[in-house]
Formats: structure tokens, C-alpha cells, sequence
């Protein structure tokens, strides 16, 4: 269509202090780009979530979208989908991994013929990747997990962690920051084991499952992976622990819904996937116009003015899931 060709005008915010100078930028959308979104796995809810968001704004950005990626959490998985995005002359690839180094040297091939790298979620090393969108600041979301399971188990509890994958970027980054809150904050509160679920709900319920039987002083599971939260919450049911062992994480409001009404979780900090999915598509637009510097500030309509840090962009603050408002979101 005609409209999709003509440059669309987007407000932009100028300046990274308040009070700054403002002007106008535009993203220019008169060519056609294809930009592909690479997800750790394909099914997982939380990165369904992202896909909508990221269709909803191609369609506003003149963007050929494709969603694409493989069927386990398997970096080499991704690997071999990058080189066939980059051997078909994508105008930008935006990936979250499943590790930051077995990525790189491919996505430096793609950059290297010009091809527009964004991280999301889960970064590469920085070499391999023009901008890194960033779910929440690092320490807010180890916060708000640990203050999500002391509100039910107190500050003394033994505390098991169920995460993705030994080398999921995004998880290790938490689960340091969660560490280090711990330690400072609630220093009788102890981290007793760390198993993974492979970001696979079976498995993570058999992770789980292993968890509370070896481990039976344990009162909470913090479980930062969409999978292995699903699968921590329906181990705690299987064995009758309602009201007695808690667990949190960072899955999407439809999976944990029922777990969070039942009362085998409280409070779970995520943030919203779906704008989450826009804000990637408008940083690739403008990564593959090169119209986005390393230091910058910018504006997406309908989600507000992003500051971008050494390359670094920072989605939101963590959104506390509770019974009180998880009806509020659906996806």
C-alpha cells in the first residue's frame, strides 16, 4: 500500500535529562524492511507474548516480519536459524539466547554484511549485537524476587532456585542480583539448590518435583524462567504443599493465573511481553535505518521515551503480579 511507503512521523524526545531541548526525528518506513525475532524456543508463552506485540508494531513500521526459531532452548538451534537469516539478506535479526558466546560468531557475520543485530531479554556479548533491550534493571528484579517469596516465607527461609538453562544470560544475570539482595537484605535467608528445566515445562516439573523431595525444609522456590515457575508451582500442588512452599518468577500472567489464585503464588515480578515485543521492532527500525547512536533517547507511541545507555535500553520497572491485579493482563 501507498501509506506504507511514506515515511512515518514519530515524535522523539531529545536529550537524556529532564528539561532538556526537544525536537522531532522521524523513522523513516518508505522501504520495506524484513526483520526476524528469534526466541530462545518456539511455544513458550512469555515469547508468544513478544511476538504480538512485535507483529502489531511491523505493521506500523513497514516491516516483513518473521517469527522464527527452535523447538528446545538450544543455542546451536539458534545458530544455525541465524546463518540462514543471514545467508537470506535479513535487514536485522533480533535474538534472545540461549548463550552469549556460541551466538556471537554468527551474528558477527551478520552484522559484518550489514545486517542490524538487536538483543533482547537475554543479551550476547556486546561485540555480536548492535543494541541490547533490557527487561528490567538487573538489581530491581533480583529485589522484587526475593521480596515477593520473604512476604510469604519470611526472612529465615531455605530457598531453592529453578531456572532456564546453566547458561541462560538473562537468568545468571538475576539470580546474581538476587544473590546479592539476599545477602545484604534477609542474611539468614539461604539459597540451599540451583536445577534447571531446560525452559521445558515437564521437565521443570520433574526439577521441581526432585527439589521439594530432596530438600524438604524447603518454603520457597524462586524460578526465573516462564517454564520452570509453571513447573515449580504445579510440583508444589502435586504434592500437597499449598500454603506451605511458595514460589515466584518471571512467567506470563495467563500460565500462572490459576497457580497465583490458588495461593501457591503471591507475588511473581515480570514486566509486559507484548509492549516489550513493540519496543524490539521499533529498535530494529532504527537500527537498520542507522538512525539510533549508541548514547540517544528516542519515543515509541503508546509505551514512552526510552534513554539508550552504551547501547543499552531498559524496557521498564518489574510488574508485580498478585491476585489482586493479574486479571488486569491477558497474555
Amino acid at each position: 500500500m501507498k501509506s506504507l511507503k511514506k515515511a512515518l512521523l514519530i515524535a522523539a524526545s531529545l536529550g537524556a535529562m529532564a528539561g532538556a531541548a526537544h525536537a522531532q526525528t522521524t523513522i523513516d518506513t518508505s522501504k520495506a524492511i524484513r526483520v526476524a525475532m528469534v526466541p530462545k524456543l518456539i511455544g513458550l508463552s512469555v515469547f508468544k507474548a513478544n511476538e504480538q506485540g512485535a507483529m502489531a508494531a511491523s505493521k506500523r513500521l513497514n516491516i516483513n516480519f518473521l517469527y522464527t526459531g527452535p523447538v528446545t532452548a538450544s543455542a546451536q538451534g539458534q545458530v544455525d536459524i541465524i546463518n540462514s537469516l543471514t545467508a537470506r539478506r535479513f535487514n536485522a535479526i533480533t535474538v534472545t539466547s540461549n548463550n552469549p558466546t556460541e551466538l556471537a560468531p554468527s551474528l558477527e557475520r551478520a552484522m559484518a554484511k550489514g545486517i542490524a543485530v538487536v538483543s533482547y531479554d537475554s543479551d550476547v556479548a556486546p561485540d555480536a549485537r548492535d543494541f541490547f533491550i533490557q527487561d528490567t534493571a538487573y538489581p530491581a528484579m533480583g529485589k522484587a524476587l526475593v521480596d515477593s517469596v520473604e512476604a510469604s516465607t519470611g526472612p529465615n527461609a531455605q530457598v531453592a532456585i529453578l531456572s532456564s538453562t546453566p547458561d541462560a544470560t538473562i537468568q545468571n544475570a538475576w539470580l546474581e542480583a538476587v544473590k546479592t539482595y539476599m545477602a545484604a537484605t534477609y542474611p539468614n535467608m539461604k539459597v540451599v539448590t540451583t536445577q534447571y528445566g531446560q525452559s521445558s515445562p515437564s521437565q521443570s516439573l520433574s526439577a521441581g518435583l526432585n527439589i521439594l523431595h530432596a530438600y524438604p525444609l524447603v518454603t520457597a522456590i524462586i524460578a526465573p524462567d516462564g517454564a520452570a515457575e509453571v513447573g515449580a508451582a504445579a510440583a508444589i500442588e502435586k504434592l500437597g504443599l499449598t500454603g506451605k512452599v511458595f514460589t515466584d518468577g518471571t512467567s506470563d500472567p495467563n500460565s500462572i493465573r490459576q497457580y497465583v489464585k490458588d495461593g501457591v503464588i503471591k507475588a511473581s515480578p515480570l514486566w509486559d511481553e507484548v509492549g516489550e515485543g513493540k519496543l524490539v521492532m521499533y529498535v530494529a527500525r532504527l537500527a537498520a535505518n542507522h538512525a539510533l547512536k549508541p548514547n540517544d533517547t528516542f519515543t515509541v507511541p503508546g509505551l514512552g521515551t526510552y534513554k539508550v545507555n552504551d547501547k543499552v535500553i531498559i524496557f521498564s520497572e518489574p510488574l508485580i503480579f498478585t491476585a489482586a491485579n493479574i486479571d488486569k493482563y491477558q497474555f
